[in-house]
C-alpha cells in the first residue's frame, strides 16, 4: 500500500470517527442540573442555553441520576470531538500535502460521510474503501 493510500485511509477513518461522535452527541441532552428548593422541597431542572436565552425542562427524582449519567457522558464525548477534530485536520493537511487529493474531494467526502446512517458507519472498511477510491480516482 502506497502512502498516500494509507493517508486517505487514516483521513478517512478519522471522519468517520467524527462523525460517529457527532451523532452520539446529538442523542444526549445537553446542559446541567439545577436544583431549585421551593417550599422545603427540592426540584431538580436541566438547563441548557439556546442563543441569549435559559431554557429549563424539569426532571422527576426518578430521572435524576439517569439524566445526570447523560450529561456527563455528552460533556465526555464533546472533549473527544475536539481531540478527533485536531487529528482530523492534521490528516486532512497530510494528504492536501501529498497532492493526489483535491480540497474539492475531500468536502465531498464530508458531505458523504455525514449523510450516511450509524449502521452505514458501523460496516467501516467498505465505506473506506469506497471513498478511497473516489478520492483517488
Amino acid at each position: 500500500m502506497k502512502k498516500s493510500e494509507r493517508q486517505v485511509e487514516v483521513l478517512i477513518e478519522s471522519l468517520i470517527e467524527v462523525s460517529l461522535i457527532e451523532k452520539v452527541i446529538e442523542s444526549l441532552p445537553r446542559g446541567y442540573i439545577s436544583v431549585k428548593t421551593i417550599s422545603g422541597h427540592q426540584y431538580f431542572y436541566r438547563q441548557w442555553r439556546e442563543g441569549s436565552r435559559i431554557i429549563s425542562s424539569y426532571v422527576p427524582e426518578s430521572y435524576l441520576n439517569v439524566t445526570r449519567q447523560k450529561i456527563e457522558i455528552r460533556k465526555q464525548n464533546e472533549q473527544l470531538l475536539k481531540i478527533l477534530k485536531k487529528d482530523y485536520k492534521k490528516a486532512e493537511k497530510a494528504v492536501l500535502k501529498l497532492g493526489e487529493v483535491t480540497p474539492e474531494g475531500i468536502e465531498l467526502a464530508k458531505e458523504r460521510v455525514s449523510s450516511l446512517s450509524e449502521e452505514e458507519l458501523a460496516n467501516r472498511r467498505e465505506v473506506v474503501n469506497s471513498l478511497k477510491e473516489q478520492l483517488l480516482a
